[in-house]
């Protein structure tokens, strides 16, 4: 949050196989009632690699 690490999922992800089906932003995949995000979002980003702590640094213009 603002350039600060609050929360981190250890999985490792795959590519995704296909571009059809959901994504859920603020909610677990099942929506099952518990999994929605408590709070409001208004900024997201999707990138199509992985940002180090530099490059969340600079793309969100703070420095790291």
């Amino acid at each position: 949050m603002d350039g600060i690490e609050v929360a981190k999922d250890i999985r490792i992800m795959t590519a995704p196989k296909s571009s059809y089906g959901s994504l859920y932003i603020g909610a677990g995949n099942s929506l099952a009632p518990g999994s929605f995000w408590s709070g409001l979002i208004d900024d997201i980003r999707i990138y199509d690699q992985v940002l180090s702590e530099k490059g969340i640094a600079a793309t969100i213009g703070i420095g790291a």
